[in-house]
This record gives structure tokens, sequence and C-alpha cells, in this order.
């Protein structure tokens, strides 16, 4: 009988003796007497298997998938082709400078887009030129942050203890209806990347804390992420809070010291950029200094609900300096900061000149974020289906392992509320698609484990006696890790 989770390969032996053994973390195989004992032809391959080889394999088939998908299809020919993001890396490539986003005219240093994606675009474009091979070499690099990311979701379904099976159907839900496309001239696919990895290293991370030089790496990882998107920061307060829910008290006195240490890592790794924006702008301000332009470019007496809308209405040309020459005039006049703060003014006016207006706009974006309309009910149905399914899987999730259904519903609450006041795209979604993959493939697993318990009539108290043997089992294998640990630290 095998019986094992995160971070430890444990089996008990004929002799019923419990042993442990430190390694990588292994595919859970349920014990033969469950109610889900008739195991299947793959249940008996995940025995052989850890995660890691798992997340290769699918690595490995993942990315040709999207590469030759029509979703995944090259959007850019050369590296010059993009908004606001491109026109700043390649300003950084060529001439060192984080300058001029709009393509109206040039404007000056900026802080209008956040600094990570953009340094790994120049690099890029260093490297490799700005012509095809360039573009060839973000596309694929983008295409392999698309592929690990769907690779690591058994991984993190395992690390939630949710089992490894949801994160194993989250990945094939996210291949077979593939709500993603591949646009290497945004940051999403890299952001999405970036928050499935630390999730996987956060929660149980945070479970048991360790010495506070691996605090200070996880802080540090987290603040290159918020680099990437500042949106991030609110996941970094939440999912620890969540992960150390069931701590005892000794365990959640090391959590919050654990916590100070990874924020200040966090802060040390954001610190440079913050000295850089305070040295040009003499301001104060959080990684990017936008939110004025986007708040009024959504919010006022033309705006649209989605950017595509706007563009089509002619609403973007008026109140965007990236195509408006007018508009990038008063951000040379008056500086990208000054420019943001009127912005930011004229906005907050609008909305409380016209509540329902705005009230209306938020509302046809929050629908739009949760069931996207693209392309036809080609992609609005999938997307539709598995959104419900998510909420079904919280639900269930939350009676049966609030831990890790905190961890996800605190992802779908915070991350998105930014663009509930902000036009809609369809990328936005992108860095927590997986967020959705993995609930909604949850409730798939516990429905089908109720309709096979219900058709083999297997008792609740039969369910019962594995629970609590399982879990006597479990408690052991803790109790002799933590043997282990206090031996080797003496």
């Amino acid at each position: 009988m095998l019986v094992n989770r995160s971070g430890t390969d444990r089996y008990c032996d004929p002799q019923g003796k419990l042993r442990v053994r430190e390694g990588f973390p292994r595919l859970q195989y349920v014990p033969p007497d469950t109610d889900i004992a008739n195991q299947s032809s793959f249940n008996r391959i995940c025995r052989s298997l850890s995660t890691t080889h798992l997340t290769i394999i699918l690595f490995v088939l993942i990315a040709p998938i999207y590469a030759l998908s029509p979703h995944g299809r090259p959007s850019l020919r050369y590296l010059t082709q993009g908004a606001e993001m491109t026109r700043v890396a390649l300003n950084v490539a060529q001439s060192g400078n984080f300058a001029d986003p709009y393509e109206a005219m040039p404007t000056g240093p900026t802080a209008h887009v956040a600094p990570a994606y953009v340094f790994l675009y120049a690099l890029v474009a260093k490297l490799f030129g700005i012509g095809e091979a360039g573009a060839t070499a973000l596309w694929l690099l983008n295409i392999g942050f698309l592929a690990l990311q769907l690779a690591l979701l058994p991984l993190l379904s395992e690390r939630l203890g949710i089992g490894v099976l949801p994160g194993v159907l989250a990945t094939v839900f996210g291949v077979v209806f593939q709500p993603y496309r591949v646009f290497p001239e945004w940051e999403a696919l890299f952001t999405g990347l970036l928050l499935v990895s630390l999730c996987v290293l956060t929660v149980p991370y945070f479970e048991s804390p360790r010495e506070w030089q691996r605090s200070a790496l996880l802080g540090f990882f987290w603040g290159i992420t918020i680099l990437a998107n500042p949106q991030c920061v609110l996941l970094l307060f939440a999912w620890p809070i969540a992960a150390a829910m069931k701590n005892s008290p000794e365990q959640l006195a090391r959590a919050r010291r654990a916590m100070v240490v990874v924020a200040l890592g966090a802060a040390l790794a954001c610190l440079p950029w913050f000295i850089r924006n305070y040295q040009r702008f003499h301001a104060i301000f959080f990684v990017r200094d936008s939110f004025g332009l986007v708040l009024y470019s959504s919010n006022n007496p033309c705006a649209q609900p989605t950017l595509i809308e706007s563009m089509n209405s002619g609403c973007y040309q008026k109140t965007n300096p990236n195509v408006s020459p007018v508009v990038a005039a008063e951000v040379l006049d008056q500086g990208e900061i000054q420019f943001n703060r009127g912005q930011a003014h004229k906005a907050l006016l609008w909305i409380r000149s016209n509540p329902r207006a705005f009230a209306s706009l938020t509302g046809h974006r929050f629908l739009k974020f949760w069931f996207p309309y693209l392309n036809g009910l080609g992609y609005a149905i999938p997307a539709g289906i598995l959104t419900v399914l998510s909420l079904l899987g919280l639900a269930v999730m939350f009676r049966k392992n609030p831990r890790a259904a905190w961890v996800l519903a605190s992802t779908l609450l915070l991350y998105p509320l930014v663009h509930y006041v902000s036009q809609f795209e369809a990328r936005y979604r992108y860095p927590i698609f997986w967020a959705t993959f993995l609930p909604a493939a949850y409730a798939v697993v516990e429905f089908v484990r109720w309709w096979r318990r219900s058709s083999t009539g297997v008792s609740a108290s039969t369910e019962s006696r594995v629970r609590v043997q399982r879990d006597r089992h479990e408690s052991l294998a803790s109790s002799e890790i933590n043997i282990a640990k206090h031996s080797s630290a003496d």
C-alpha cells in the first residue's frame, strides 16, 4: 500500500513500518480498498511516474500542439509590429532608454508599461534582431510559456491537496478548448507562467515555512512577477494566508515571520525600478503610472465595454495618446505623471456624474471577462461552461479542501478587479485561466467519483473508514519526516 504527499515518497512495508524518503513528489496512488478502488490503466501508470516526469511529458506534447494550431499561429512577422510594450522594448534594445511608448509621437521617459517583459523582449531583439528571426524566437518563447504553464497544473493540483487527476484534466481542458491566443507582443502568457510557478512554490512553503533564505528567494521571485504585472501583488498576500489557514499556532507564527521576509524580498526586487521612476518623474507610484489614462479611456462619454468596440466607435482614437497626436502632445507638454493624474481626475468626475452609465459599463465588462464572446459561439460556449463548472468545483472544494478553495477563489476574486473598470480584452484573463481550469476539472472528477460510488454501492461507512486510515498514514508519515529533519539538524 502506498501513501504519499508533496515533497516525499512514503510507503508502508509488509510489516507495517512506515518508511519515508525525501524526493520528487509522486502521483498519488489511492489504496485499493477505497471508494475509487477499481483502478484504471491511467492509475497504474501514475504509480510509476513522478509529477516532475509528467510535467516534462506534457510540456513536450503541448508545445507542438499549440505551435501548430490556428490559435498559436504567430501574430508578429517582425519585432517592430506591436503596441506600447513593443515600442518601449525596441527603445531599450536600441538606445537603452525606457521611453516613447506611443505611436503618435515620442513623449520621452515612461512608466506606462511594467518592465519585466519589456526587458525580456529587448533581450530577444538584441540577440536575434528585430526581423523574422527575432519574431520567431519571441513567439517560440511564448509557446513555451503557455505549454509549461499548462504542464505544471498536475503538480499544482497535487500541491494543493486535491490530487493529480484534476490537474491532468485541467491541462486537457487547456489543450482541447484552447481559450488562449499567442500574442508575443504582450506579457499575458509570461505572467500566467509566473503565477502558476509561484502557486506551486508558495502554497506548500507556507504550510511549513523554513529558513529565511528560502523566504527571501521566494520573495525575489514574487518581485519579478510584480514587475511583470503589478496586479499580482494582491495574490502575494492572499495565497500565504490561505496556505497557512490550518497551521498549528507554532507554524502560524513561523508563517507570519516568513511572510515578512517574502514581502521584503519582493520589495528588494522592485527597488531598482522604484528608484529609477523617482529619479525620472520625482513621484512615487506602484510600478506603472498609466492607471489614470486607462481609467479615463474606459470611463468617458463615448466609452465602450471592450477595446475593440471602442476602436470601432472612434472613442479610442479620441482619448488614447497611442494614436491621437493631440492627446500625445498633452503627455509631452504636461509630463506623463501630471497627464495621468489629470486623466484620473476627469474619469472620477465622469463616474460621479454618471453613476448609472458607469454601473452599466462595469457590469458589461464583468460579463465579458467571465463569459467572453469572441469570434462566435465556438469560443463563448466552452469558456462559459468552464466558468460555470469552476463555480461548482469551488463549492465542493470549500467543503472538502477549504485551503485549496481559498487559494483558487482568491485568485479569481482579486486578480480581475482592475479589469472591471477598464476596457476588456480577452488577453486580460489569460494569466488566471488556470484558476478556472482546476476547479472546473475538480467538479468533473468529483462528479465521476460520486457516480462510481453510487453505481458500485460503496457505503458511507466504508468511505469514512478508508479516509480515517489514510489520514492516520499521512499523520505518521508527517511525524517521521519531522523526526528525520530534527535528527539531521542535530
